[in-house]
């Protein structure tokens, strides 16, 4: 069953997604590989750890079992990846570190399955869409980052993992977005004053716009002339990068 109290924060980072959640009056389960991240996680949410609100744990997802090399960008953290090429991909040199690794059906088994999970891992999104399908019980929200080289994998295995809704949302506009939304018609609590930072994946479930929910043909159809606008112009003509929500 799921318990609709319950978040992933799959990309924990500097935890700005996982503040907007706790505050909402959810319990969060976040995973985040960088280490010196989760020990900064761990003093900013010392309070909600200590209610034993938020677990915050050192892993990383992925399919192998045990341990793996993670690479950090020194200067984008947000960069940060298993795959070398991505954590390097502005020619810095990253930082590598061992971690152990985890998987989604492990995160779901321990702690039951969430009402939404928020998965934003650089060069593992398709590998978590992939353990989204081999779930019994599927969360009823999810969302992915998306990028040219995992966008096609995202949306078909959400599609065939029995999602039939789906919503692109512009995550540049995140720090301009405000909760219209009444107490009745929302998820959790309603938060009319906050402010979502340059990191945060936004609104989710039932606090995004109702009218912009797609079929998976049409969703594809208008992620497909994003890209070829960001391929012509990506600073007039498709600023920003795209969140892909999908719903059972």
């Amino acid at each position: 069953m799921i318990n609709k109290k319950l978040i992933f924060d799959l990309g924990f980072h500097n935890g700005d997604d996982s503040d907007f959640y706790l505050q909402k009056g959810f319990n969060v389960v976040a995973i985040e590989a960088n280490t010196v991240l989760v020990k900064a996680g761990t003093r900013r949410f010392a309070n909600y750890i200590k209610e034993g609100r938020l677990k915050l744990i050192n892993r990383v997802i992925t399919d192998t079992k045990g341990i793996v090399k993670f690479y950090i960008n020194p200067t984008r953290s947000d960069w940060s990846s298993c795959d070398k090429r991505l954590a390097e991909i502005d020619n810095s040199k990253s930082i590598t570190i061992s971690v152990k690794t985890i998987s989604i059906g492990d995160l779901c088994r321990k702690f039951g399955t969430p009402l939404y999970a928020k998965i934003d891992i650089e060069g593992q999104d398709v590998t978590a869409a992939r353990q989204i399908y081999d779930l019994m019980e599927k969360p009823q929200y999810v969302s992915f980052e998306t990028s040219k080289q995992t966008y096609m994998g995202i949306f078909s295995w959400l599609y065939i993992s029995g999602y039939s809704s789906f919503q692109l949302v512009n995550q540049l506009k995140n720090p301009g977005r405000k909760d219209e939304k009444s107490n009745t018609s929302g998820e959790g609590k309603r938060l009319t004053d906050y402010r979502f930072s340059e990191f945060s994946s936004g609104f989710f479930g039932r606090d995004l716009p109702p009218d912009k929910w797609l079929a998976y043909d049409e969703a594809l159809s208008r992620y497909l002339k994003y890209k070829e606008l960001k391929i012509l112009d990506n600073q007039e003509l498709a600023l920003g990068w795209l969140d892909l929500h999908a719903k059972l």
